[in-house]
């Protein structure tokens, strides 16, 4: 903390403090919003300096997600480290987070002692380039289905067993009904039928590429991957998807949003041309030790202290 700087005062977050942040955190919440949630604001003489919020995840239980935010009057004097710390006192397990290697965040959570577990590839790809199109049109099959000519069940399913594929090394999904009662309301709301494509091979869909948004939006998002990655068709199956969604987006930029251990995805991302953006990376940091068998009481009171 900067000398002569006073110690701030960390309390549970209010909804009044919540909307205090709400500009710059759209994820700012009041403490226990809902069950498993943590929200914490710092305050310094009174007026809140940081917000940082945490929750049980669901679809990955082996570590719980954290936001932070200080605003910038407030910076580089502890606040962030202190949020995080008196956070880390209502959570058991490790904390999750994501920045871009070299960015200040990057550094704080390091500081923190956050270690990388997964890395986020550049994957933004300029489908006017024409050594895009000249690649997408090399990997394009006329057996590619749309997903406006699938069920929402299917739809839903296919997405969770692929999201399961994905991240079964790395970070273990939760129960397959939790699953899907997350991501059901998601693929209604926010997929875009239309545009996503999809391998089908003994009326068992064998690889998608899931388009999200609009074709209003500047970019297209998508994930793509095989279902059955053992299949000796997985890689032609994943780039004959990619290539269709490469192909009809006409111009817009597709963001891809995959892992470098995807199976199939990521070494058929290396293979596309005029690929661009920033490595993601996604950091841990780890659990207290003290925690594990610390009570509720005990844990109350370090967070009075801070």
């Amino acid at each position: 903390m900067v000398s002569g700087m006073r110690k701030p005062v960390i309390e549970p977050a209010t909804a009044a403090d919540a909307d205090r942040f709400a500009a710059d955190s759209p994820w700012a919440r009041a403490d226990e919003w809902r069950v498993g949630g943590s929200s914490l604001v710092a305050k310094i003489k009174g007026e809140p300096a940081g917000i940082a919020v945490s929750a049980t995840n669901s679809v990955h239980p082996t570590r719980d997600p954290v936001f932070v935010f200080v605003a910038e009057q407030f910076r580089r004097q502890g606040i962030g480290s202190a949020l995080v710390k008196s956070i880390q006192t209502r959570r058991r397990t490790p904390l999750s987070v994501k920045a871009h290697p070299g960015a200040v965040a990057h550094e704080f959570y390091k500081s923190l002692g956050a270690v990388r577990y997964q890395v986020c590839p550049p994957e933004r790809v300029d489908t006017s380039s024409i050594e895009v199109r000249r690649w997408a049109l090399g990997n394009r099959r006329d057996d590619i289905r749309t997903g406006d000519r699938l069920t929402l069940e299917q739809l839903t399913e296919a997405w969770t067993k692929m999201y399961e594929v994905v991240h079964a090394s790395w970070s273990p999904t939760g129960m397959r009904s939790r699953l899907l009662a997350e991501f059901g309301p998601m693929i209604q709301e926010e997929l875009d039928p239309s545009r996503s494509m999809f391998v089908i091979r003994n009326d068992r869909i064998a690889a998608a590429c899931f388009v999200f948004g609009t074709g209003r939006d500047l970019e297209a998002e998508a994930i793509c991957e095989s279902l059955h990655p053992a299949n000796r068709l997985a890689r032609t199956d994943v780039a004959a998807c990619m290539a269709e969604v490469l192909v009809n987006a006409g111009g817009t930029p597709v963001l891809f949003d995959g892992h470098i251990t995807d199976p199939h995805f990521f070494p058929t991302l290396q293979r596309i041309p005029a690929v661009t953006g920033r490595t993601l990376e996604l950091l841990e940091i780890p659990a207290a030790p003290r925690l594990l068998t610390m009570g509720r009481n005990e844990i109350a009171h370090i967070i009075a202290r801070t």
